[in-house]
């Protein structure tokens, strides 16, 4: 068959055209802080694709701000985490990277088209298949064979065993299982730890400030320094107003003296005008005296060379001519002293003196005046400027105080201290903040493709089929689980990746694959390709087929529940399961007597016994919502139906039998008491169970009650309902009548 590559192919591609593309990251929500330490987010209810890598990060995504790889694990419907180092407090979102359809559809059908030698998907796809007989020995022998078995036969741990056995010996296993509940680890890093402590400091200090903003909404620091500076100018302002004025009487004083020596100048000057004449000729008597001085000079000398020498010398004659003349020049310089002091009469040379001096002393004083009035101007002007200042800026009215002792009670000046110091002590905050959560960005990616890398290696490599894992080089052998419900094309993809051998495990009484839309049901590609598992494929479905198929082993002990689940199974079709009689597993059907249960009452009975892992089955997805309404404050109880129920097995199961027969959902129903190990509950009304018909869901429950093999105990005598909220008050209207009332009491 070389042409059902392209067919499968086809199939894939016509899902494909109606599949949505989504982003990279999902956020799945907030996560709860759990009593152990652990975080966790609930996705009950909710269709998660495969999940590849985990971050806690914002509400903008990983991609803005901090993202911290997180260890997780689906578990029940749950994603627990496990946040080594420290946590950013705005981390406070779970994002996860998952295996998105679209692209798991189109490598899908990429890989399909592009399948070369691959003999053994070859014979799947034509449905041929090797003889076997034994489940575990079909692992080491070349070939394809099948193998059937129902719930709790031990297919998985079959399928470890073989697999642990077969890397022993040197061969390269793949393990492909329809779940996705692997554990994600992105491993240990010191350096991603560092990293975290320094977003978490950053982040404290961002919250520091957020909060010491919100304590500062309304407060404006400038109006609250505006209010100190009046508050301060009015206790100013009785200093400054006693200042002025006493610089204002300096200058007054100044302005007076300067004026008085300004009028004594004036005086000076003009007693200095009026004199010039008389000084004039006091002067030209003073240069006269000098001459005077002069002449007298030499009449003595020529007097005494006269008297002195002998009566007849040389230049007697010259010397007494010389002596004539200078008496003459002392005679004329006389009486021109005489008349330039009468001229200058009555002033003398004392007085022409001290006016001199009194026009000196007239200038020295104008100018130590006009000193003294500047000083004391400037002074008044400062004083002036500083009272116009503070009149500019006002003094402090009583609104004014009020608003200063408010903001002094609530400490708001230093809180906005505070602030302003946080912000000086980290300038580089926000380029900080930047580049640590650019390398922890980095470290996540670098550890995801660690994880990635290492996860795909080794002797047995763990793939879920919705990865479509492929590898580089082939497998010796391929080890499929849950085959029974899982779809052909991916199947024959993991097939194609065996050389020698490949065995395909599962339970043909689940409930088949699906595909969406519906309206694509009816091609044909789809329904040979996609609707169809590889059991129905080969031709066995129901498990007389696989008794009689020559290609496929057959599980029929299973060693998890006891004869009456057993029982129920076997009614639901799978009629060759058998027991090794060692387990017991209680059944109890409660009764709700027609009445409605509470669901969170039931789910307080269910967990409050022992810390054992539980599960609600609906019989649809309506009824399931409702559980899951009563359960999400209680992360350990998984809920669903059949198909969608996340996990294997479960301490405790509950069956809901009430609002739905199940008699459209035989197959549904074996797979939902199956689910079980010690504990079964069956929550149905004993009354519609009575009545059932034989063949049915509830008239197989019926029978085993008449076998006395299920225990039947009323809801309301093992579930404590939840207290009644208390009723609103009714307002009472009352009728005031005109009758007379009897026996003396009050008509109304």
């Amino acid at each position: 068959m070389a042409d059902w590559r392209q067919e499968a192919a086809r199939a894939v591609e016509a899902e494909l055209e109606h599949v949505r593309q989504s982003g990279e990251w999902t956020e799945l929500g907030r996560y709860r802080r759990t009593g152990d330490g652990e975080y966790a987010v609930d996705v009950r209810g909710r269709r998660v694709d495969p999940i590849d890598d985990v971050r806690l990060a914002g509400p903008e995504g990983p991609r803005h701000g901090p993202a911290v790889p997180a260890r997780a694990q689906l578990r029940g419907g749950v994603l627990w985490l496990a946040v080594p180092g420290p946590l950013p407090p705005d981390c406070d979102r779970v994002w996860v990277r998952q295996v998105r359809a679209h692209e798991s559809l189109q490598r899908l059908a990429h890989e399909l088209r592009g399948l070369g030698h691959a003999p053994l998907a070859d014979q799947l796809a034509a449905g041929e298949l090797d003889r076997a007989r034994d489940a575990y020995r079909a692992c080491f022998r070349p070939g394809l064979r099948l193998v059937w078995g129902g719930p709790g036969t031990g297919k998985t741990t079959l399928i470890d065993s073989a697999a642990a056995d077969l890397a022993r010996a040197g061969k390269r296993v793949l393990v492909v299982t329809a779940a996705d509940e692997a554990p994600i680890d992105p491993g240990h890093d010191a350096e991603r730890l560092v990293i975290q402590e320094h977003l978490a400091e950053l982040t404290a200090v961002e919250q520091q400030l957020a909060e010491l903003d919100a304590a500062l909404t309304g407060y404006d620091h400038a109006a609250f320094l505006a209010v100190c500076r009046r508050i301060e100018n009015r206790e100013r302002s009785a200093s400054l107003e006693a200042e002025f004025a006493e610089a204002r009487r300096r200058h007054e004083e100044a302005s007076e003296e300067l004026a008085a020596a300004q009028a004594e100048l004036r005086a000076a000057r003009e007693a200095w005008h009026d004199s010039t004449h008389q000084r004039a000729r006091l002067t030209e008597a003073r240069e006269l005296s000098v001459q005077l001085a002069t002449v007298s000079d030499a009449v003595s000398v020529l007097s005494d060379r006269l008297e002195n020498r002998r009566r007849f010398y040389r230049g007697r004659r010259a010397d007494r001519r010389a002596l004539r003349d200078a008496d003459a020049d002392w005679a004329r310089l006389e009486e021109l002293i005489a008349d330039c002091r009468a001229q200058a009469h009555p002033l003398t040379d004392d007085d022409a003196i001290a006016i001199e001096e009194g026009l000196t002393a007239a200038h020295d004083r104008l100018d130590a005046a006009a000193r003294e009035e500047t000083e004391a101007y400037t002074r008044l002007e400062l004083v002036r400027g500083r009272i116009a200042q503070l009149r500019s800026v006002g003094v402090a009215s009583d609104q004014d105080h009020r608003f200063h002792a408010e903001c002094l009670r609530l400490d708001l000046p230093g809180v906005h201290a505070k602030r302003e110091e946080l912000r000086g002590r980290s300038p580089g905050r926000a380029a900080r903040r930047g580049q640590l959560e650019e390398r922890l960005w980095w470290l996540g990616e670098r550890a995801h493709g660690r994880r990635y890398e290492t996860g795909f290696s080794g002797r047995v490599v763990r793939a879920s089929a919705a990865r479509r894992f492929v590898a580089e080089q082939p497998f010796d052998v391929v080890l499929v689980d849950d085959a029974g419900s899982a779809r052909l094309s991916d199947v024959l993809l993991a097939v194609a990746q065996a050389r020698e051998t490949a065995v395909l495990f599962g339970d043909l009484r689940r409930p088949g694959p699906r595909v969406r839309p519906q309206a694509i049901r009816n091609l044909p590609e789809v329904r040979r390709w996609t609707l169809t598992t590889p059991f129905a494929h080969c031709g066995i479905r129901t498990p007389e087929d696989a008794e009689a198929h020559p290609g496929c082993a057959v599980l029929t002990r299973q060693h998890r529940y006891g004869a009456s689940v057993r029982a129920l199974a076997n009614s639901a079709g799978y009629d060759v399961l058998e027991g090794s009689g060692r387990i017991d597993t209680e059944v109890v059907l409660l009764d709700t007597r027609g009445s409605s249960p509470d669901y969170g009452a039931i789910v307080r009975f269910l967990t409050a016994a022992e810390r054992a892992s539980t599960a609600v089955v609906a019989p649809n997805r309506l009824q399931a919502d409702a559980w899951l309404a009563a359960v999400r404050d209680r992360l350990s109880v998984a809920v669903g139906t059949a198909r969608t129920l996340p996990g294997t097995d479960f301490d405790t199961v509950l069956v809901d039998l009430t609002g739905d027969d199940w008699a459209e959902r035989v197959r549904s129903f074996g797979v939902a008491v199956t689910r079980v190990r010690r504990r079964l509950y069956l929550l149905g009304d004993l009354d519609a169970i009575k009545s059932a018909p034989i063949g049915t869901p509830l008239g197989s429950v019926n029978a085993l009650r008449l076998q006395g093999s299920v225990a039947v105990r009323r809801l309301d005598e093992v579930v404590i309902p939840a207290p009644r909220r208390p009723q609103p008050a009714i307002d009472r209207h009352i009728t005031v009548t005109k009758e007379s009332a009897s026996h003396d009491t009050m008509s109304g």
